[in-house]
């Protein structure tokens, strides 16, 4: 699930009330969040992954309004004089726009902005091959907006770079270009936003320009998301539109209407939610109460419902736009039991002895399945292979000289002792799966035991993070890209030192350090080893030491 952090100063400035630790604590929970920490200025929670709206301070404090006993900040939805033209693009054909005006933003603001747009992106977007968004100043441009195919030698400056580059070369050498490149490298062309003057807004799905940044003086913006299914794309444009209107002054959000070569069109935000019929008895039987029709409308308003129509037995009601995730009166009647308080439903726990010691996810597999949601929304594979293997493995397939533990009277050669590396077995998998897929990027979270003399059992358990990568062009720089891109998810900054690791390539290797630990390493696979095992591709590895990387995490 996702982590979210948020600034507790900027939460209390929109909600214009300070806040105990312990309401915190106690709200958050109603709202399906875990606090993960309250420290400082800093507030974490996990939230599940269907609540998206939650991904940033803005949704935060609109949801714990009601909880607070405060007034409701009201938004108000508006035709916009900017439109978008949208030409047929291959398997990714679909733009919705939207426009926020009167915004008083900060470095705060625009660091939540930017949360709320990567966690989308990551994980309702599967990492921006479903939906990928892009927030940019809308001063700095001139409507109407251009949805096409630019040749890969167009140049624009994309964000954060000092010169122009063409589109090639982003995708080639820029840190999200290593990332997402993959996505659309395959096209002749590829897919840019580019206003009426024809310049570029950005190269699809990788990166915006620089010159509409947005920034702590920009006062409004232009708010895009494209993808695959139109109804994905107006969603996560109401997401946005509506937690960033939560910065604005005048509380209006525009609709921009975005017109398609065969006539359709598409506008966003939502200007309203699909009613839901809610029958009375059956929500009693779900959550275990007896309510009537007014004490469920009353529940529904801690969430903003709105209601439509009410008998005896049923209920129509409205969700707010941005609850994606109400499909149907069960997903109302969930909200039904947060309303009323959990703690309430059911007297079977009441008969037991309090707890002293109340039971919680250890810290290693907190972060283990932490580092599965970063990976998958990477676009990894997870593979799981056994702690068992053999010396012809773990020892000659990359040339280690190295001990292992091993079994006295092994039942099978393959599983003679116990792996002290992830590595090997990785490589194992890429090798099975090089003849049916030309790309794999995969990865496994598990332990090794390295036999070591300082501990009393002359050995040493370790949690470790190994990922593969493999295809036609395949290099170090990939692998520093997304190992990078994955400790950076946990607030931890690696640096990258030459390093030496048997079976990979000298000049082609680093350590991974940070705050002066040594983590792991990346490194691309000697290709006299590659062609041992028959591979065609280069093979990039990493692997980490996650004990380590959760002592930086907790610091």
């Amino acid at each position: 699930m996702p982590v979210v952090k948020v600034s507790r100063r900027d939460l209390e400035s929109l909600l214009k009330v300070k806040l105990e630790a312990s309401t915190i604590y106690k709200t958050l929970a109603r709202l399906k969040c875990e606090v993960e920490r309250v420290q400082d200025d800093v507030i974490e929670y996990e939230v599940t992954s269907d609540r998206p709206d939650l991904f940033s301070v803005e949704g935060l404090a609109r949801a714990l309004r009601p909880w607070l006993g405060l007034k409701w900040r009201e938004f108000t939805v508006v035709e916009s004089s900017v439109v978008g033209h949208a030409k047929s693009i291959p398997q990714r054909p679909y733009l919705a726009l939207a426009v926020v005006r009167d915004l008083a933003l900060s470095d705060e603001a625009i660091s939540q902005i930017m949360q709320l747009q990567e966690k989308i992106t990551q994980t309702y977007g599967r990492a921006r091959r479903k939906i990928s968004i892009g927030v940019y100043d809308l001063d700095e441009l001139v409507p109407p907006i251009h949805y096409d195919l630019a040749d890969p030698d167009l140049t624009f400056r994309p964000l954060g770079e000092l010169r122009e580059m063409t589109l090639r070369e982003i995708i080639e050498k820029t840190e999200k270009g290593i990332l997402y490149g993959y996505i659309i490298k395959h096209m002749e062309k590829y897919p840019v936003l580019r206003d009426s003057r024809g310049n570029v807004l950005s190269l699809v799905p990788i990166i915006n320009s620089e010159d509409c940044r947005v920034r702590p003086a920009t006062k409004n913006v232009l708010i895009d998301a494209t993808g695959m299914s139109a109804d994905d794309v107006v969603n996560a444009v109401t997401i946005m539109a509506t937690s960033i209107v939560e910065r604005s002054e005048s509380g209006i959000v525009e609709v921009v209407k975005v017109h398609y070569e065969n006539g359709i069109v598409v506008e966003a935000p939502k200007r309203t939610a699909e009613p839901v019929e809610v029958p009375v008895e059956e929500v009693n039987d779900l959550v275990g109460v007896q309510l009537g029709v007014d004490d469920i409308a009353q529940l529904l308003k801690m969430f903003y419902y709105d209601v439509v129509s009410s008998t005896d037995r049923h209920l129509k009601v409205k969700p707010p736009i941005y609850r994606i995730d109400v499909k149907s009166w069960v997903d109302v009647a969930e909200d039904v039991a947060m309303a009323y308080g959990y703690e309430k439903l059911g007297s079977e726990a009441g008969s037991l002895p309090p707890s002293n010691v109340p039971g919680k996810i250890s810290p290693i597999e907190y972060l283990s399945r932490r580092l599965r949601d970063i990976l998958v929304g990477l676009g990894f594979q997870e593979v799981a292979n056994y702690m068992m293997s053999c010396r012809a493995v773990q020892l000659d397939v990359l040339g280690l000289q190295h001990e292992m533990f091993l079994v006295e009277n092994p039942r099978s050669e393959r599983f003679e002792g116990i792996r002290i590396w992830l590595a090997p077995q990785l490589l194992e998998v890429v090798k099975e799966n090089s003849e049916r897929y030309s790309r794999l990027m995969v990865f496994e979270i598990g332990d090794v035991v390295v036999p070591d003399a300082n501990y009393e059992t002359l050995a040493r358990v370790e949690r470790r993070l190994g990922i593969a990568i493999m295809h036609d062009k395949a290099t170090i720089t990939d692998g520093l890209a997304y190992t990078k891109s994955i400790l950076s998810e946990l607030g931890v900054t690696p640096v990258f030192v030459k390093g030496r690791v048997q079976g990979f390539l000298p000049e082609r290797t680093a350590v991974v350090l940070a705050h002066g630990s040594e983590l792991g390493f990346v490194g691309e696979v000697d290709p006299r080893v590659l062609c041992r095992l028959e591979l065609k591709n280069p093979v990039v590895i990493a692997e980490l030491d996650l004990h380590k990387v959760l002592s930086l995490c907790t610091r």
